[in-house]
């Protein structure tokens, strides 16, 4: 089974100070293609059409934000799946539920504690559990939050979830993180020596782009999120778009995602 990472739109109602694009929401936003649902679904076939039935992961920005969003949801849900949405869980999440086959479609909610109530965020949670849906609780271990991160995984743990803490990459107070935690904060976030090892991905064989890819928002298809722009694949919107024929070497000097895994049976 192929895997499609869905960039769908760089917009978000948040402005976290350690996300990948921050102080570039309105350079990046001219990029936004808003398209009907029955146009997105043409590609997506196309797709399907090609390489069967897909993962899919979609981000953002936020993507609850993408008009008709639900919508969007409930058509390309019947053809590809699983489907795994990252969002901040600040949509319409009473809609979504009532629409939306859990069995097919999973949130991975993202806790951020600038912009949202930590008690009003618990009862998103537990009213996602009540209807079903699965999905991992992401915090980003952003420097300033570390001392509350004991308390919040308590709060998680007392609703019987755990919290996946993320590490920051990036520069705060002219240190470069993460290799800048010290080595209690590492344990704390779960990133030992062999952990840094293991995202040690320099010329080895992967399969992204093969088996992978990254769509962005104006249909640009990148091999994975890591190299981004620097390797395109690629026109989402070209009927003669295809993945790449077989692996090829990591650029990447660190790659903590894992786009670089399959999921499912090769078709």
């Amino acid at each position: 089974m192929r895997r499609f990472t869905w960039n769908i739109h760089y917009a978000c109602n948040y402005r976290c100070p350690y996300c990948f694009f921050e102080g570039k929401w309105v350079e990046y936003g001219k990029r936004n293609v808003y398209l009907p649902v029955a146009e997105w679904m043409k590609y997506w076939y196309s797709v399907y059409g090609k390489y069967g039935r897909s993962y899919m992961l979609i981000t953002g920005g936020e993507p609850f934000a993408y008009p008709n969003f639900i919508d969007l949801i409930e058509e390309l849900s019947s053809i590809h799946y699983p489907i795994n949405i990252s969002t901040n869980a600040s949509g319409d999440l009473e809609s979504f539920v009532k629409r939306i086959d859990p069995q097919r479609v999973s949130l991975s909610v993202s806790f951020q504690p600038y912009f949202e109530n930590l008690e009003a965020f618990l009862e998103k949670v537990k009213f996602l559990k009540k209807h079903k849906f699965s999905g991992c609780i992401n915090f980003v271990a952003y420097p300033p939050l570390l001392k509350d991160l004991d308390y919040y995984k308590a709060k998680f743990n007392s609703i019987g979830e755990k919290l996946k803490v993320i590490p920051f990459w990036g520069k705060f107070e002219g240190k470069e993180y993460p290799s800048a935690y010290t080595r209690s904060e590492k344990d704390a976030i779960g990133i030992g020596d062999s952990w840094f090892n293991s995202i040690r991905k320099k010329d080895s064989l992967c399969p992204a782009g093969h088996q992978s890819a990254l769509v962005f928002p104006d249909g640009k298809v990148a091999r994975c999120g890591q190299i981004g722009e620097k390797m395109l694949i690629g026109d989402f919107f070209d009927p003669e778009f295809k993945l790449m024929d077989g692996q090829s070497p990591c650029d990447a000097e660190f790659c903590p995602c894992d786009e670089n895994k399959l999921f499912g049976e090769e078709k």
